[in-house]
C-alpha cells in the first residue's frame, strides 16, 4: 500500500510539471545533437542497402592487403594512390571483411567501407551547428538540417561510399581553426586533410594567406610592411608552419621508412621505394589524363569528356596547359583578394578557388565539386547573406545530379535490374547520359557565373561604414 501512495504521488507530481517549450529555452544543442545522431542513422541505412561495387571493391581490395605489410603498403598494394593517414582506417575495414560473416554479407560489407564517410558527414552537421552557435543559434540548426537532408552530400556517403565526406569534414575544421585564429590547430588539421586525401591540397593557396593574414594583418600594399613584422608575429608563422610540417613528418616517416626498407618491388631503388609516399600525388593526378573524367564542368560542355587533354587547341597550347593557365589565374585571384581586397572572407576565398579547379582546369572528377559546397554553407553561415540560400540549394542539386548520373550509369550496365527482367532489360536514360551531363554541365556554368560575380562583388565592395574611395578623394 505504502509502494502504490509513493507511485501515485510521484504520478501526481510528474503530471503537475510544466513540460512545454519555450523560446528562451529552446534546447539547440540537443537538438543539433538529434540531427547529428538521425543524420548517421539514415545514412548508415542507405549504405548498408545500397549496393555498389564501383570504387568502393577498390578500397576493400586495398583494406584486405594492407595486412600483408601496412608501413609498406605503397609498394605492394595495386595501385594504390591514396596518401599514408586514410590507410589506418583502411585496415581496419580490411581486417572486418576477412571476418566471413560480414565480408560474405553484402549489406554488412558495405556498411565496413562507408562506415566512416557516414560518420564523417552526419559529424559535420554538429560542426555547422557550431559555427553559429554563440550568434546565431537558430541559423545554426537550420544550418545542420540542411546538411542533414543534402541529396549530394548522402549519395556521396552513403550510396557511393567516397571519402570526399572526410575530407569536407576536415576542411571545415581547418576553416574553423582559422575563423578563431587557432593556427597550430590549423597547421595540424590541414596536414591531416592533406594526408588524408589528395584533393586537400587545392585548400593551399587560401590556408596559407589566410595564416599570414592572422600572424601579420592586413596584407594590402600601404598597411603591410615586412619592417613592421614584429617578433611575435614571425614566430606565430613559424609555429604555424611547424606544426603543418611536424605533422605531415609523423603521418609519412612511417610509411617512406616502410616502403625503403620493404623487399616489395625489388626494380625500384631504396630511394624511389622511399619516395613513393610522396610520389602518390602526382601519379594520382597523372592516373587520369582526361580534360574532364565525367564532371560537369567547362570541357564537358565542350564535349571534351574522357578526352586526353594533350589534345591542342592551338599552336603551343594544349588542353593541359589552359587548365594549368586557369589553375595560375585561380591562385593570382586568391592572392588579389587579400593584397587588394576591401573585405575579408576565408569561406568564400576558398570557395571561389575550389569552383575555379573544377570548373575550369583539367582531370576532375565529377565528386570534386563537393568541397565547393561546404564552403559555401560556411560562407552562407559567416556573411548571413540570403541570396546564398538558393546559390546553396541549386548547386546542390547539380552536384546530386552528376554524381547520380555517372554511378547510376554503371549500376545499369552491371545489370542490377537482370532479375526483375523488365523491358528487355535495358534503361533508355542511359543513352541520353550525355547530353544530360552538358545540360547540367551548362546549369553549372551558369551558377559559376553567378558565384563569381558574387565574389568579385564582395571583395570590392567596401565594408559597411567604410567611405568609398569617391569619398575619400572628396
Amino acid at each position: 500500500m505504502k509502494l502504490t501512495g509513493l507511485l501515485k504521488a510521484r504520478l501526481k507530481e510528474y503530471e503537475s510539471r510544466d513540460f512545454s517549450i519555450r523560446t528562451d529555452e529552446f534546447p539547440y544543442q540537443r537538438m543539433a545533437l538529434y540531427i547529428t545522431f538521425f543524420a548517421l542513422l539514415a545514412r548508415l541505412v542507405v549504405a548498408a542497402f545500397y549496393l555498389n561495387s564501383y570504387d568502393t571493391e577498390w578500397n576493400i581490395m586495398w583494406a584486405v592487403q594492407l595486412g600483408d605489410g601496412f608501413f609498406s603498403a605503397h609498394t605492394h598494394v595495386d595501385q594504390l594512390d591514396y596518401p599514408p593517414l586514410y590507410l589506418y582506417p583502411l585496415y581496419l575495414v580490411g581486417r572486418l571483411v576477412n571476418i566471413q560473416s560480414i565480408g560474405s554479407y553484402p549489406p554488412f560489407r558495405m556498411l565496413a567501407i562507408k562506415c566512416l564517410p557516414c560518420l564523417s558527414d552526419s559529424l559535420l552537421c554538429y560542426v555547422l551547428w557550431h559555427m553559429s552557435s554563440r550568434k546565431n543559434r537558430p541559423l545554426g540548426l537550420a544550418a545542420a538540417a540542411l546538411w542533414a537532408m543534402n541529396p549530394a552530400a548522402i549519395f556521396n556517403c552513403a550510396c557511393w561510399g567516397q571519402t570526399d565526406c572526410v575530407l569536407m569534414l576536415l576542411a571545415a575544421l581547418v576553416m574553423l581553426a582559422l575563423d578563431g585564429g587557432h593556427l597550430t590547430a590549423a597547421g595540424v588539421l590541414w596536414a591531416v586533410m592533406c594526408s588524408t586525401k589528395l584533393q586537400g591540397v587545392y585548400l593551399t593557396p587560401v590556408v596559407g594567406m589566410e595564416a599570414l593574414t592572422v600572424c601579420f594583418g592586413s596584407l594590402r600594399p600601404g598597411e603591410f610592411s615586412i619592417r613592421r613584422i614584429t617578433r611575435p608575429q614571425a614566430a606565430r608563422f613559424l609555429k604555424f608552419v611547424c606544426a603543418a610540417a611536424g605533422t605531415l613528418a609523423a603521418v609519412y616517416l612511417p610509411f617512406m621508412l616502410g616502403a625503403g626498407f620493404s623487399e616489395n618491388a625489388p626494380q625500384l631503388t631504396f630511394w624511389e621505394k622511399f619516395c613513393k609516399p610522396v610520389t602518390v600525388y602526382s601519379e594520382g593526378v597523372a592516373k587520369y589524363p582526361y580534360c574532364t573524367l565525367n564532371a560537369d564542368n567547362l570541357y564537358m560542355l565542350a564535349g571534351l569528356n574522357g578526352v586526353k587533354d594533350s589534345r591542342t587547341l592551338l599552336p603551343g597550347l594544349t588542353v593541359a596547359r589552359l587548365g594549368t593557365l586557369f589553375l595560375l589565374l585561380a591562385v593570382a585571384l586568391v592572392v588579389a583578394a587579400y593584397l587588394f581586397g576591401r573585405r575579408k572572407s576565408h569561406w568564400l576565398a576558398g570557395f571561389l578557388f575550389m569552383e575555379c579547379v573544377f570548373m575550369l582546369t583539367c582531370r576532375q572528377h565529377e565528386r570534386y565539386q563537393m568541397l565547393a559546397l561546404v564552403l559555401l554553407m560556411g560562407v552562407l553561415l559567416r556573411l548571413k547573406d540570403r541570396r546564398l540560400l538558393p546559390f546553396y540549394l541549386l548547386q546542390s542539386m547539380v552536384i546530386f545530379f552528376n554524381q547520380f548520373r555517372v554511378l547510376n550509369q554503371v549500376r545499369e550496365k552491371s545489370g542490377w535490374w537482370s532479375y526483375y527482367k523488365y523491358g528487355g532489360g535495358s534503361a533508355e536514360w542511359t543513352l541520353h547520359s550525355g547530353e544530360y551531363a552538358k545540360v547540367n554541365a551548362f546549369f553549372n556554368l551558369l551558377l559559376f557565373i553567378a558565384g563569381l560575380l558574387y565574389c568579385v562583388s564582395f571583395f570590392t565592395r567596401p565594408e559597411r561604414g567604410e567611405p568609398s574611395e569617391s569619398k575619400r578623394g572628396a
